[in-house]
């Protein structure tokens, strides 16, 4: 069977316009993500009685309290911006928790990550200079001393590009590092990464067997018959156990992990 990492590929053109897997997948995510935000943002009281607004205000409250210790005071204005950032990366980083070899993160796309992180810098400096102003920002980049101009110039420079670059580079790095760990995983055990929803399946249902009076039929085998037919359910749940492992750790642990190191980095990014 064949065993390959999703490519990013073209499906179709409109007006000329390649239209890739990456941008079909972005644009359903930011589909349901507005839909979700449209839908916990609407009826909202005073006094919340229901538990949709519970939600809303446990989201806003936890964002709000990240950016206000890493960005500073009074920054509620960039509580929205980084709640649609913290779901977006998130939900596009676990997408691939639905099927390796069916859907290609958008974050593993080096242009979704870049994307995000040239939008953090285009924030960043407009913030600084609105805090600071015109003046102080560009002194800033000249260093305390007239003399060390030559050295500290080019350095802040360095420094400024480097942020998105390090930013983009450490997601899509992980994520395709995932991607391909993932694949070498499967086509060890299964031999195919386009199949795993139907061993998940079979595997539910072997085990859904075993926990119902079938169980009691196998029991009632003799000793021989009994190991063999333990030891194939057991070989039959193995596939589900690598399944387990590379879609908990690869997707579950490693997504949320570099979605909050990611936004993390992006308020100090900011900070002035």
């Amino acid at each position: 069977m064949n065993v390959s990492i999703p490519e990013i590929t073209s499906g179709f053109t409109v007006f000329g316009f390649e239209i890739t897997n990456t941008m079909v997948w972005t644009w359903l995510i930011l589909a349901i993500l507005s839909a979700v935000f449209i839908w916990l943002g609407s009826g909202l009281e005073v006094k919340p009685t229901g538990k949709k607004q519970v939600v809303a205000e446990t989201i806003y409250g936890l964002v709000g309290n990240l950016v206000e210790s890493n960005i500073g005071p009074n920054t509620k204005a960039f509580i929205p911006y980084f709640t649609a950032l913290f779901a977006f990366i998130l939900t596009a980083n676990l997408s691939g928790v639905w099927g390796l070899g069916v859907i290609r993160p958008p974050t593993a796309d080096i242009a979704t990550p870049f994307s995000l992180a040239l939008m953090t810098c285009v924030i960043s400096q407009y913030y600084h200079i609105k805090v600071n102003g015109v003046k102080e920002y560009f002194k800033g980049f000249l260093g305390p001393v007239p003399f060390m101009v030559p050295i500290m110039l080019p350095m802040n420079i360095i420094s400024e590009i480097a942020n998105p670059i390090s930013l983009t580079l450490r997601m899509f790095g992980n994520l395709l590092g995932g991607l391909i760990i993932g694949t070498l995983i499967y086509s060890m055990l299964i031999g195919s990464n386009v199949m795993p929803i139907w061993i998940a399946i079979a595997s539910v249902l072997l085990c859904a067997v075993l926990l119902t009076k079938q169980y009691k039929k196998i029991k009632n085998l003799d000793k021989g018959k009994k190991k063999l037919v333990m030891g194939l359910g057991i070989l039959c749940c193995l596939p589900l156990f690598a399944m387990i492992f590379v879609h908990g750790y690869f997707d579950i642990f490693s997504g949320c992990l570099q979605t909050y190191i990611f936004c993390l980095l992006s308020m100090i990014f900011i900070s002035p």
